[in-house]
């Protein structure tokens, strides 16, 4: 099912970002007011589109690597970070693929703005982390998929998430809101240092 669903997400969104998908440089407001949460050191930004967010976190000094499943964001993310003068490793990689991380991390902290990793994704993405790193998670909430129809397996659910990130990463904080009209949830998640560290 792994296959599918990229072969999936790739044909949906890299003719969306090739044929110009208008979307703004602004950051997420829950990464601006949380970026400080984060520990100091490279940062991976998970489904990161045209990097809106790399970009935010590149001009604050962060050393980013972006990756996105959808070549055409990944070139749109690299022409606009040479256009403002700012580095962001941007790469093409499917989550879904056990190899598309090679060569990647350690990082000190992982944002993924508006995606739900899946568990396998999850498997592959925490080893990357630091001990002690830092992720910032933030998308729909369920109230999403009540109100607005949006599909349910993509939100965050609090006890979903802790159910299957246990021993892998623990819960800091939790925080549901609405903005912009959408229900959104965002967390704060840190992998578990290992023994003598």
């Amino acid at each position: 099912m792994g296959a599918s669903m990229s072969r999936e997400d790739l044909d949906r969104w890299e003719p969306r970002w090739r044929d110009g998908h208008a979307v703004g440089l602004e950051p997420e407001p829950f990464l601006m007011r949380s970026a400080d949460a984060l520990l100091p050191g490279p940062i991976l930004d998970i489904a990161a589109g045209a990097g809106r967010n790399a970009l935010w976190l590149a001009r604050r000094g962060v050393h980013v690597t972006a990756i996105d499943i959808a070549p055409a964001a990944v070139a749109r993310l690299t022409a606009v970070a040479a256009e403002l003068g700012v580095k962001v490793d941007a790469r093409a990689a499917d989550l879904d693929e056990p190899d598309s991380l090679a060569g990647l991390g350690p990082f000190a902290g992982m944002i993924a703005i508006r995606y739900r990793p899946s568990a396998s994704q999850w498997a592959r993405l925490v080893p990357l982390l630091r001990p002690g790193g830092r992720v910032l998670l933030c998308s729909f909430a369920p109230a999403q998929h009540r109100e607005r129809g949006f599909p349910l397996a993509y939100c965050l659910d609090r006890p979903a998430l802790e159910a299957e990130l246990t021993g892998l990463l623990a819960l800091l904080s939790w925080e549901s809101y609405q903005e912009a009209g959408d229900f959104l949830a965002g967390s704060l998640w840190q992998r578990p240092q290992t023994h003598g560290q």
